[in-house]
């Protein structure tokens, strides 16, 4: 299977939660599923994917999960959530309900 060059597209997440995937520079929408599987990610802060289904808490509300960064070596993947947790997963999380590691910060 051939991978896709991620610096050719684009992901957001919009307010209905929503991922869409775009190309560069066109701005097109990619809505083939297959097409979007196949593309290599140089970087990941999107809280939606089926990469990132695990980091969602049961019982979540939409709006919960706030943000996401997956690590330079592609590993790990950090999440900020509503409840002022940090929480750090395996990635890609493709595994619903992952109660992954908490990260207790000081102010």
């Amino acid at each position: 299977m051939a991978k896709l060059l991620a610096f050719s597209y684009f992901q957001v997440s919009t307010g209905a939660y929503k991922r869409q995937v775009h190309e560069v520079p066109v701005g097109k929408q990619i809505t083939d599923p297959a097409l979007v599987e196949k593309i290599t990610w140089a970087t990941w802060t999107s809280i939606l994917g089926d990469e990132v289904i695990g980091i969602w808490p049961r019982n979540a509300d939409k709006a919960d999960v706030n943000c996401a960064c997956v690590t330079h070596a592609g590993l790990n993947v950090v999440t900020g959530d509503d409840f002022g947790l940090v929480k750090l997963f395996d990635f890609p999380c493709t595994e619903k309900f992952v109660s992954g590691y908490f990260i207790l910060m000081e102010t």
